[in-house]
């Protein structure tokens, strides 16, 4: 066997023995993290509307057909048209990363639950049970986060960062599309809030 060819091998031995050894240490620590944040119950929470999905889509089918806005009917019809929705392309895969890492996922929202039985489910790999949380509109949110050993909490909402805060949760802020159709509430920065870029999107 040539020289070159012993060297090759080498070479590639000690590049698969380094990639190894790097998959290890990343296991470790992710084993000590996930370990530590499981044993400890920690969560991470999210508002819905305008922070995990941009969900503006479900509510101009609710207004289109619903014969009056924030009716039953219009709930029904909102919680219903989940897959009008798009989850947000950095938010999204955040959740996923802090649910990878151990924590317990929740959604907070200030929906009613009408015929939410669907809309749960859809979100039943990433939320962990029991933790979709509706009609949490005002000053209920805080008491979730109050209740739920939560270490933080992503919302869209002013209310939302002054309901973290007020639950002694840390907040960051999410930015609304442009496209939302909810308006008010929304000062991002004003209160010194971690805000997340592009998180409009």
């Amino acid at each position: 066997m040539s020289s070159g060819v012993v060297k090759d091998l080498k070479d590639k031995a000690e590049k698969t023995w380094t990639n190894t050894k790097r998959l290890l240490a990343f296991m470790s620590v992710w084993g000590l993290i996930f370990s530590l944040v499981t044993i400890s119950h920690l969560g991470v929470a999210f508002d819905y509307d305008d922070t995990l999905v941009n969900s503006g889509a479900a509510y101009s089918k609710a207004f289109a057909s619903a014969s009056q806005a924030y009716s039953p009917q219009f709930w029904a019809v909102v919680n219903q048209s989940y897959d009008l929705e798009k989850p947000k392309l950095i938010v999204y895969p955040l959740a996923w990363l802090f649910r990878v890492f151990g924590f317990r996922i929740a959604v907070i929202t200030a929906r009613p639950a009408i015929e939410a039985d669907p809309l749960k489910k859809e979100w039943r790999h990433l939320v962990s049970r029991g933790n979709f949380f509706f009609g949490a509109d005002g000053g209920a949110k805080h008491q979730h986060l109050q209740s739920g050993n939560f270490v933080l909490f992503f919302g869209d909402s002013d209310t939302d960062i002054e309901e973290a805060r007020k639950a002694r949760v840390f907040p960051i802020r999410i930015r609304r599309s442009p496209k939302s159709l909810y308006k008010d509430d929304y000062h991002p920065g004003t209160f010194g809030e971690l805000v997340i870029p592009f998180s409009e999107y």
